[in-house]
């Protein structure tokens, strides 16, 4: 029982110095490409991005998942909910979230509302 215990250590220790020699890496590709995105755009994903406006600099993460489109919907519709959250260290920035729902055909949002998206929270 010993060994297993040592090994999950070894293993935490292992990930915790690999995040640490990575965060270089992760500061020089946010520096240079303004954002670095897991994920397919309209699918699930997390994005983190520069927050760099005239009083207002820091980091956003947004993160975005599928949603259900409503039952009367017609299909081709795709719905989506996104919350974006944001550390400053100039200025100031509110925590939001919405929902959306796009037609896949023309790729323009719709009148639709998502039924995740009309509990109150």
């Amino acid at each position: 029982m010993k060994i297993w215990l040592r090994r999950l250590l070894m293993l935490i220790v292992v990930l915790f110095w690999l995040a640490l020699i990575l965060t270089p890496t992760l500061a020089f590709v946010l520096a240079r490409n303004g954002q670095v995105q897991i994920g397919r755009a309209d699918g699930r994903h997390w994005r983190l991005f520069l927050v760099q406006e005239g009083r207002s600099e820091g980091l956003g993460l947004e993160r975005g998942r599928p949603l259900p489109p409503p039952v009367g919907a017609p299909d081709g519709v795709a719905c989506s909910r996104t919350s974006v959250s944001y550390w400053m260290w100039a200025g100031e920035a509110v925590a939001t979230s919405y929902c959306q729902c796009i037609d896949s055909v023309t790729g323009y949002p719709t009148d639709f509302i998502p039924t995740a998206c009309m509990t109150i929270e």
